[in-house]
Formats: C-alpha cells, structure tokens, sequence
C-alpha cells in the first residue's frame, strides 16, 4: 500500500485524481438535471469524492515522508556533533592525566616563570627609583628651605613678601643675588629684566647694605603694579624701581625677537648685576637672548650676569652664545650654576 501511494505521488496521479473527481461532480449535476436515475447521479459523486479523499491521503503521506527524512538527517548530524565532543573530552582527559602536562603545558608553564621573574624585577626597579626620588626631592627641598631660612636671618622683612614659586626665582637664586650686593660698589646699579619676589628681596639687600638700587623691566602692567606694592609696603621706593617696558621686535644677531621697549633701558650705564629672568619663554624662541647683545656696553668692568631657568634647552642656547660671542669688546666668561640659574662675569 505504501509503494502504491508513493507511486501515485510520485506520478501525475494527483492531478488527474483531481481531474476525475471534478468530472464525477458534473455528471452528477447533469444526471440530475436532465431527469436521470437519481441512483447513478449518487454513485457518480460518490466515486468524485472517493477520487478527492485519495489525493489528500496521498499528500498526507508525501508531507509526512518528507518530514521523516528531515528529522533524520537532523538526529545524524547531531550525533555526529556529540561524538565530536566527545573525542574533546577524551583528549582533555588524557592531557590532565599526563604527568607532563604535554608540551602546550611547558611552554605555558615556562612564561609563567618568565613573567614572574620580569615582575620582580620591576617591582625592585620601582622601589630603588622611588627611593632616589625621595632623596632628590628632599635634598632639593631642603636646601630650598635653608636658602629661605637665610634669606630672612640677613635681610627680614617687616611685611609680607611675593611668594616663591611659579616663575618666581627660587630662594638659592636670590640668596646668591643678595649676598652678591654686599660686594658691589657703593653705587651699584641692579637691573632686572622681570619683577617679582626677586625685586623686593634685592632691594632688601641694597637697604641692609646700605648702597645699590633695583630697576625692574617688567612688560605685564599687572605684575609691576603687584610689586610695586610690595615694594611699597616694606618701604623701599627709594631703592628700587619698576619700569613698564611692553615687548616691542627688535633683530639681534640676525633673529627676531620681542623685548623691552628701548627707551625703559637705553639710559642704564654702569651696570654691576644683571638678573635676566624675562621676557617669559612665552613670548617667543630664545626670548631672553637680546639681554646681553643690547645691554653688554652698559656693564661695568667685572659685572655679573645671572641667566635663570638654565635648565631649559632655551636658556642653555642662549648661554653658549653668549660666551662664544662678544659684544662690542665685552666678553662673558662662566660661572657656577646655583639652583636653576646660571651666573656669568663681563669683561673688556
């Protein structure tokens, strides 16, 4: 029975099936109409629906075989999928149970040593560059503090000074400076190009000396009104002073540069310090070359040039230039090096 249904499906059959089920229908009707036995008229719809109830066992039965197959090739595949597994399993079990470890094992095992071994030796590198730091700070820090200690044991203050810090000088920088006016001529002359902190305490230095005065370049209006002020305050209008000087071009050497406006300078003679903290690194490349090619014929024989932020790949261009070329028959000849500035001696 099911070859003869899978032939009638595999065939033309069905269609026919249908054909002939439809042709019974019309007969029927036409019997019936034309006042034939009623008998025959029933038979005839009846072999129609038999023919109809035919076709759809058949479909059934195709829909039914065609899902079969599917769902053995689906159990086929998934066996074959738990079998694949299967085998992993036994591998992995086999790898645990090797002693060994197998050779994936030893070279895991080996970076693992390697990593262990690179990781104690950063850890000791770190703790040996923390300590150094730790000692280079506190050293730097301490002789900050000293330098600030000595600064008020020799010269007070009877109000507040600008505070350190920033691109103030630092306390070394302005020991040395203040200890230097001690040695100058009675009628030192100190220039500054910049303002700060450093102007008051060296013109603390000019009154506990007792000779000298302080001229400050300073181009920002607000920085000479700030140290004006302080000046003020401790009274030392007599000894130093704060000329607003803008930043103007000016060609040295064959470079541009933005400096003090000439006219705040040009009528400074006879110049014992020379303290080049400005203009700022801000302003351009080098700013702080012009200081020495424009104001060396102002120096007095023996004067000192103090360059600060000579760590900075700026200021040390600026510094070997300057020693490599003189001006006017007024030579630089170098000094020592406190904190972070550089010091200089002219001569002619």
């Amino acid at each position: 029975m099911q070859r003869a249904v899978r032939a009638l499906l595999g065939s033309r059959w069905p269609l026919l099936g249908m054909a002939g089920a439809l042709a019974a229908v019309v007969v029927a009707i036409i019997v019936v109409a034309t006042g034939g036995s009623l008998a025959v008229a029933a038979l005839t719809l009846l072999a129609g629906l038999t023919l109809v109830g035919l076709v759809a066992v058949g479909a059934s039965a195709r829909e039914a075989e065609q899902r079969a197959r599917r769902t053995e090739k689906q159990l086929k595949a998934l066996t074959s999928a738990v079998e694949a597994v299967a085998t992993s399993v036994q591998s992995v079990a086999e790898r645990q149970a090797d002693p060994t470890g197998g050779p994936l094992a030893a070279i895991i095992g080996a970076q693992r040593l390697d990593a262990a071994v690179r990781h104690d030796e950063l850890v000791a590198l770190h703790e040996e560059l923390r300590a150094d730091l730790h000692a280079t700070l506190t050293e730097r820090q301490l002789a900050e503090l000293s330098a600030l200690a000595n600064l008020y044991a020799m010269l007070g203050a009877d109000d507040e000074v600008p505070a350190f810090g920033g691109f103030a000088a630092s306390p070394r920088t302005v020991l040395r400076l203040a200890s230097l006016v001690r040695r100058l001529p009675s009628d030192a002359l100190i220039v500054e190009c910049g303002s700060g902190s450093s102007t008051v305490w060296l013109a603390l230095a000019c009154r506990h000396a007792g000779k000298g005065r302080v001229v400050a370049l300073e181009h920002h209006e607000r920085y000479a009104a700030l140290t004006r002020e302080a000046l003020a305050r401790h009274g030392l209008g007599d000894v130093a002073e704060v000329r607003e000087a803008p930043l103007e071009p000016v060609t040295v050497g064959g470079e541009k540069h933005d400096w003090y406006a000439a006219p705040q300078w040009t009528d400074l003679r006879g110049i014992d310090l020379l303290f080049v903290d400005g203009p700022p690194g801000s302003a351009g490349p080098r700013s702080r070359y012009p200081a020495f090619p424009l104001l060396a014929t102002a120096l007095d024989d023996g004067a000192v040039v103090a360059l600060d932020d000579a760590q900075r790949q700026d200021e040390a261009d600026i510094a070997a230039d300057w020693l490599a070329e003189p001006v006017d028959g007024v030579r630089l000849a170098d000094g020592d090096t406190v904190g972070r500035t550089r010091f200089f001696t002219a001569s002619r």
